[in-house]
């Protein structure tokens, strides 16, 4: 099949991505005649009934990068540089006051390299591993010594105990494989060295309060593992499930935080897209004050 971009894809019937489980259930559908806009392929999307994954069945696998035609100033044209610098500032200092020392860093999905960039200006020896060409090519001149390759098959990943510290930064919800990359991540790590992750909370109460209004308006929409087309979640994660899939790898959990995220929704004309980015503001807020918040930021020790 091919999306509005011109991606083609194929559609796979596959287990749990994390525990192999064919155990389901329905939480509805999404893209293509399930959003507001109709953007992305529509596809179902279940959780895993054993370790409550949540991913798309059948699964979407593009035929080809489908980042390759966007440039990084295209991609990233909503974050801001020097903030992203300062994170990596942030999670560099974390680290070292957990390991007690500086080392090497790598970043999966490294992007411009701007999280390594702000590592490197604390003393660090950062690396980057970036699949769209564009992308690394910008890293590069961001002073990052970067790898131009997938992800779950990088180099990178095949020196056992080679680095201090990985980030994924807002990127595991994009691999089709998360078991096999978090296995090979405990590999390349040294023992006691940190996993840096975040992703969304599929289970927030913007998801269950958002997935709850979709059945009042009577549509067998999902919210979750939003959105389908470019930058395309394909698994996502709860709480309970990142540090169960975190646990099946190898890591124990070292800093876990639930935490709000911005409002993505677009901002509408009409009252009713008025009132929808409105009540979700209020929902994010409520969520964040129960522990039930859009993003789950987490520091993982190998064992």
């Amino acid at each position: 099949m091919q999306s509005a971009d011109g991606t083609l894809w194929r559609a796979e019937c596959r287990p749990c991505p994390m525990c192999g489980s064919q155990k389901t259930k329905a939480l509805g559908v999404r893209g293509g005649r399930a959003h507001r806009e109709g953007k992305g392929v529509e596809t179902n999307v279940v959780q895993c009934v054993d370790c409550g994954i949540i991913y798309t069945k059948p699964t979407l696998i593009p035929e080809s990068n489908p980042y390759a035609r966007e440039t990084s100033e295209e991609y990233f044209q909503l974050h801001d540089r020097n903030q992203k610098t300062e994170s990596g500032k942030s999670l560099a200092k974390f680290a070292e006051g957990v390991l007690g020392c500086k080392g090497k860093i790598l970043e999966l999905g490294c992007g411009r390299g701007e999280l390594l960039a702000g590592a490197a200006q604390c003393g660090w020896d950062v690396y980057g591993v970036e699949m769209t060409e564009d992308f690394a090519r910008a890293a590069g001149a961001n002073g990052v010594n970067v790898e131009w390759s997938s992800i779950q098959y990088c180099e990178s990943l095949n020196h056992p105990e080679a680095y201090d510290v990985i980030l994924l930064a807002a990127v595991l919800e994009h691999l089709y494989d998360p078991h096999e990359t978090l296995t090979r991540i405990n590999r390349a790590l040294r023992p006691g060295g940190l996993l840096f992750v975040d992703v969304p909370n599929e289970l927030s109460l913007t998801m269950r309060i958002g997935n709850l209004y979709m059945r009042v308006r009577g549509r067998d929409w999902s919210i979750n593992l939003s959105p389908t087309f470019s930058p395309f979640h394909v698994v996502g994660f709860s709480p309970a499930s990142l540090k169960n899939a975190l646990t099946l790898t190898g890591f124990r959990v070292q800093k876990f935080d639930v935490c709000r995220w911005h409002n993505d929704l677009p901002r509408g004309t009409s009252f009713v897209e008025k009132l929808e980015r409105l009540s979700l503001g209020t929902v994010q807020s409520v969520g964040s004050r129960l522990g039930m918040g859009d993003g789950i930021t987490c520091w993982a020790v190998r064992v």
